[in-house]
């Protein structure tokens, strides 16, 4: 299905640009990150799953399975990228270790995306038209049905031109990701649908819901003034708007440079900015959790409690001093003369 090649047989113009810094500085500045983040993903998944509260409500569902695909991607890609910055090159050497990893890098990516535009215009429903989710039936319609489809979707893309793709793959284990992009991106049709409908049209959605839901939220709040009615919605919007942000200074500018070149902008215009934001987009998986713990109250207060109990057990145990008056410390030497 696909074949291996050496590097040296390629084109030094078809080599990805390198930023500028150094992989070994590379492997820690993500290490430093790595940890924390992975700590966080397992405190937050297990609170939102352990938790009949927040593991019921409906805002909540398509935010687990982004931790949880997001999850899958720092046990996965991450390791194997600082593997890669640590050793210079890719390892194992194989072409299914490279499928795998491709997968995971493109597929997953994909999914995480096109849940969280689904979940952008799915916080409208909540908040403003609750009588689509109010009965049984209509949650199936218009909750989990839409989830079911872009599971889907993103199966069935990443089967059709990731594992059995219309073209063959060549691999570069000296390069990240084995010399990622696939093959189908040569096929102009294949590529633009990928950038179109994978990467820029979800960003729209991101971007667009998640301002309208902001300004929407603000002009009912003043022409209705029910104070009461915000806090129940606050929540849910202070969630979807922080990661709204997260997306919009992580993947924006990468996506803004891929559609640029997708329009003939020559690849060379911008190529060592689009290098960085390359580097950077893995900044996305590391920071998700942080920002989901961070902008839910519940786990701000549970982390400040694991951070209490934390310091309390920290403390050392320190010998107590017993002060005696001088008349006691008088009769305890005058008992120990005498016993001798």
């Amino acid at each position: 299905m696909s074949n291996e090649v050496n590097s040296s047989l390629l084109d030094i113009s078809l080599l990805p640009y390198e930023i500028g810094i150094p992989r070994v500085v590379r492997f820690w500045i993500i290490l430093i990150f790595y940890i924390p983040s992975l700590i966080c993903s397992l405190f937050v998944l297990y609170y939102f799953i352990a938790s009949r509260t927040l593991r019921q409500a409906l805002h909540n569902h398509v935010i687990t399975l982004l931790l949880i695909v997001n999850f899958i991607v720092q046990l996965t890609s991450i390791p194997w990228i600082m593997n890669y910055y640590r050793l210079g090159q890719v390892s194992p050497q194989s072409p299914s270790f490279c499928i795998v990893w491709i997968l995971i890098d493109e597929g997953l990516t994909i999914t995480i995306t096109t849940l969280f535009a689904w979940a952008t215009v799915e916080r409208h429903i909540l908040i403003f038209h609750d009588q689509l989710v109010a009965t049984r039936r209509k949650i199936l319609i218009f909750h989990y049905l839409p989830i079911v489809v872009v599971l889907l979707y993103c199966f069935c893309y990443s089967l059709i031109v990731i594992i059995f793709p219309p073209c063959q793959n060549v691999f570069d284990y000296t390069q990240l990701v084995c010399g990622y992009p696939l093959c189908y991106y040569d096929q102009q049709a294949l590529a633009i649908w990928d950038i179109i409908f994978d990467h820029l049209i979800p960003i729209i959605i991101i971007i667009s819901c998640s301002l309208g839901l902001l300004l929407r939220i603000l002009y009912q709040k003043s022409q209705m003034r029910q104070p009461t009615r915000w806090r129940n919605y606050r929540k849910m919007t202070i969630q979807l708007l922080s990661i709204s942000f997260l997306y919009l200074i992580i993947y924006i500018p990468h996506m803004f440079m891929e559609f640029l070149h997708l329009c003939c902008i020559p690849e060379e215009v911008g190529a060592d900015f689009k290098a960085y934001s390359q580097f950077f987009l893995y900044y996305g998986n590391l920071l998700l959790p942080v920002v989901c713990a961070g902008s839910m109250p519940e786990l701000q207060s549970k982390l400040k409690k694991l951070f209490i109990c934390c310091k309390r057990q920290a403390r050392t145990v320190q010998p107590e001093t017993i002060a005696l008056s001088r008349r006691a410390g008088d009769r305890h030497l005058k008992n120990i003369v005498t016993a001798q």
